[in-house]
């Protein structure tokens, strides 16, 4: 009987199970469901990554989030966002970033005032200004930006770092008017000495070549460095010779080429001899001071910027006669 019922169903018509603990329709769609998943993980990041669109946003958020790009790409935007990256708030917040002060904006006569035209008229002022001193400030002057006057002039150049300083140096040299507003503009109150006159070169460069101008910034530098510091006693004959010894001592520790550095011992006898050959003490400076300022520069380093090299290969450049004895 078993016999028979083998030969009643021939070979190969029965259906090959699978072994036990391998369930194969269900781990083919497991893969399925495995696969769809990923796609929906992958299409989800890359919906998270776009950037989101800003003009569904509140504007308040907008315009906070769009403060944070600068000119260039602010203008890259308004091609996709034009209402919101052409906000005047956005554009008076550049404006007065790059330069903090400038005539126009306390014209009453031209408001409400169009920043964005304003910003480009300043980057294109400061641009010609790079190129040619006196055609720039021509520019700033000619379309209303600055007014042509000496203080207003000052505070626009001591506002803004987008001006060249050696192109600023070129067309302050022959207007002292502006420079004694551009010193007046500083603060040098409790502020060390050799620390206060890298604060007055970074604004105002150092000439690269012997003559008054020098002097002449050093001397309203005195004066604006005593009117800050009124409890420290100091004459403004003594600020002014310090203020060259500590030149001679910054080019002296910088220099390659010179191979004999002066000591501190050297210093203090020299800058002593100095302010008491020139009778500008009238009060107590002691030793401890000039060795002050001889730790200053030897552990800061010069006190002129550093882009413009104040010895040019002399070390007596810029050495008054009762200086150079010194040396």
């Amino acid at each position: 009987m078993g016999q028979a019922l083998t030969r009643a169903v021939p070979p190969g018509l029965l259906p090959v199970l699978p072994p036990l603990g391998h369930p194969q329709e269900h781990q083919d769609g497991s893969q399925i469901i495995q696969l769809d998943s990923q796609d929906d993980i992958t299409t989800l990041q890359e919906e998270q990554e776009k950037f989101p669109d800003l003009s569904k946003l509140p504007p308040e958020l907008a315009i906070n989030v769009l403060r944070h790009l600068n000119a260039t790409d602010l203008c890259l935007a308004s091609c996709v966002w034009q209402q919101l990256a052409t906000d005047n708030i956005l554009w008076q917040g550049l404006c007065r970033t790059q330069w903090q002060y400038a005539s126009i904006y306390n014209d009453t006569s031209k408001k409400p005032l169009l920043y964005r035209n304003v910003y480009l008229m300043l980057d294109e002022g400061s641009l010609t200004f790079n190129s040619d001193a006196s055609q720039g400030m021509n520019y700033f002057i000619t379309k209303g930006l600055v007014k042509n006057d000496p203080y207003e002039i000052a505070r626009f150049i001591h506002g803004t770092s987008s001006l060249v300083k050696s192109k600023v140096r070129q067309y302050v040299q022959g207007r002292q008017d502006i420079v004694e507003y551009l010193v007046s503009l500083q603060n040098y109150a409790n502020t060390f000495l050799p620390n206060a006159l890298r604060r007055f070169f970074s604004k105002l460069e150092a000439p690269n070549d012997r003559g008054s101008y020098l002097q002449r910034l050093l001397e309203h530098f005195s004066v604006r460095f005593c009117q800050c510091n009124p409890s420290l006693g100091m004459t403004v004959d003594s600020v002014y010779v310090m203020c060259f010894s500590l030149i001679l001592l910054s080019v002296d520790l910088s220099s390659p080429h010179v191979k004999n550095k002066m000591s501190k011992r050297e210093f203090i006898r020299n800058t002593r001899g100095a302010v008491g050959a020139e009778g500008a003490v009238r009060i107590a400076v002691d030793d401890d001071l000039f060795g002050c300022l001889y730790d200053n520069v030897f552990l800061r380093g010069h006190v002129a910027d550093q882009e413009i090299p104040l010895e040019k290969g002399c070390k007596q450049q810029f050495v008054p006669g009762y200086l150079a004895l010194f040396l």
